[in-house]
């Protein structure tokens, strides 16, 4: 039997394949049509295994489909508009436009030797302008109707690759690229008001026939929806007093979806991103303990300080607040597993009805007020 010779066989195979314009889909037709497509890849260097391996899996299924019938939009593009792009030109001294188109067509070929089923007419590069000109044009939209907004908050910044990276692009406090400590800095961005579609979204979920549960599941945690409500509780002065007309800067408020736990608030907590931390133990003993608890928590992403099974940590700060259902005055503490985004940043802790606030009074040996 004739050994098989894939540097013989497969690029004459292939170029019967592009002449024969196999992979072409045609604008209008009578067929079934299928939309397969796999993630584009970053071109900062030339494909690896994880690739070939990735778009091999996206190739069996468009094959497949064309197969049985189909007419199959496979297309491939380049995810080219961004930091790894310029970073990876900067390791290599060269501009980035150049390394990236370079990259692409080295990246062009070696799918091309692959022999993956993709339409090349249907190819896009994100830093072409006649594509991120459509993103552009999508965001003014939201724009022009109030669907996004510019507000100043707290993020994970890498200096080395100069950037703000995701919660889940930090791993134990480092950058998921390149290793270095991240860092939390106060940045202006924008901000997609993803909330006004918290319901439809949540909603859609069960039109995802087949999902497994669990991944809809994380997917509603993405969401995050609550409802509940604001409560306002009033912050006592230096020596514990109450102001006895008090004004907005007396006024810490919480979101919560158990008002009727109230009755069991025997502490207050506050995220260690909150500005309102600095300014609660400036030039007193509790300054230390707290700042040193604030800087702890910029290497640990908000995603891991959140997770139930990790292990609290807390400062009192010297200050109290009234508790507005029975004028009880509560400590304030920070606490690590307090998140700025979620609610106000600020949370009335009830033990007896919160397992992470059980186990913080547990440690730090607070009360717990039996009320369920």
């Amino acid at each position: 039997m004739k050994a098989y010779n894939p540097h013989e066989i497969e690029p004459r195979l292939q170029l019967a394949w592009d002449e024969a314009g196999l992979y072409t889909v045609p604008e209008n037709s009578d067929a079934p049509k299928k939309y397969v497509l796999e993630m584009f890849p970053y071109p900062s260097g030339d494909m690896h295994m994880g690739h070939a391996s990735n778009y091999t899996y996206g190739d069996v299924v468009a094959r497949y489909a064309k197969m049985n019938g189909f007419d199959v939009l496979h297309p491939m593009g380049w995810d080219a508009f961004g930091l790894p792009a310029e970073n990876a030109a900067i390791k290599h001294h060269s501009h980035p436009a150049i390394w990236t188109y370079e990259n692409i067509e080295t990246q062009k070929n070696s799918f091309s030797r692959m022999g993956f089923s993709y339409d090349w007419d249907r190819k896009v590069v994100a830093c072409d302008p006649e594509y991120y000109r459509w993103g552009q044009w999508i965001f003014l939209k939201f724009w022009e109707r109030g669907l996004v907004e510019r507000r100043n908050s707290p993020v994970n910044w890498c200096p080395s690759c100069g950037t703000v990276l995701a919660n889940e692009q930090v791993i134990e406090g480092r950058c998921w690229r390149c290793d270095s400590e991240v860092e939390k800095r106060d940045l202006t961005q924008w901000y997609y008001k993803i909330t006004d579609y918290a319901q439809e979204l949540l909603d859609d979920l069960d039109q995802l026939e087949g999902w497994p549960e669990r991944v809809k599941q994380q997917q509603a945690n993405w969401i995050g929806r609550s409802e509940g409500a604001n409560v306002d509780f009033i912050l006592c002065d230096a020596e514990g007093n109450a102001p006895a007309e008090p004004t907005e800067d007396d006024i810490i408020t919480v979101f919560t979806t158990r008002a009727d736990t109230l009755f069991g608030c025997s502490f207050f907590l506050l995220a260690p991103e909150s500005k309102l931390v600095p300014q609660l133990v400036a030039g007193t003993e509790y300054e230390k303990p707290v700042m040193d608890l604030v800087e702890a928590a910029k290497k640990v992403t908000a995603v891991e300080r959140a997770q139930g099974d990790r292990e609290k940590h807390g400062a009192f700060t010297g200050r109290y607040v009234v508790n507005p259902i029975n004028g009880e005055k509560v400590p304030v503490w920070v606490g690590d597993y307090i998140v700025a985004d979620y609610g106000t940043g600020a949370v009335m802790a009830v033990p007896c009805g919160d397992q992470r606030d059980f186990e913080f009074a547990r440690k730090y040996d607070l009360p717990i007020i039996p009320i369920i």
